[in-house]
């Protein structure tokens, strides 16, 4: 790991998958490198971030029930854009209709869509472009809108 492609390629690769281990195994931390670096991964106790011991975000009632949580069915780099320097895909007060693409979870190379579950109006993006997101991480809220397109 010794060469930046190389150790760009590791984080790429090796993230993912420990974030996975951590999960399955209940770990609070798990580290591997070599002689010149190394990758921590860590449990998360960052605001939006959904605890080892919840199995499921369905579980968790909304304070206020006109809102409706996005939450991430991968680990993997959060993506706002659809390529650098583009504009957000949502931003928030943009209306939002079910199914529409809000964000993407890239996963070793592969775009995974994060889509609005129901109509409604972006009330709050928890992450942003470029971030580690975990399973079950919370990434958005909606407010229930009948007429939010």
């Amino acid at each position: 790991m010794t060469m930046d492609s190389d150790w760009e390629a590791a984080l790429g690769q090796d993230v993912p998958r420990l974030a996975r281990l951590l999960r399955e195994t209940g770990a609070e931390e798990i580290e591997i490198g070599d002689a010149a670096r190394t990758i921590r991964v860590r449990r998360s106790s960052a605001p939006g971030a959904i605890p080892a011991e919840t199995s499921a975000v369905d579980d968790v009632e909304p304070a206020d029930e006109d809102m409706v949580t996005v939450s991430s069915e991968q680990v993997g780099v959060f993506m706002a854009l659809t390529e650098p320097g583009a504009p957000s895909l949502v931003r928030v007060g943009d209306g939002v209709v079910e199914g529409q693409t809000i964000g993407y979870v890239d996963v070793l190379g592969v775009a995974h869509d994060v889509c609005a579950p129901e109509d409604g109006i972006v009330e709050r993006l928890l992450v942003h472009d470029g971030e580690i997101v975990e399973y079950g991480q919370l990434l958005a809220e909606l407010r229930r809108s009948a007429d939010a397109s």
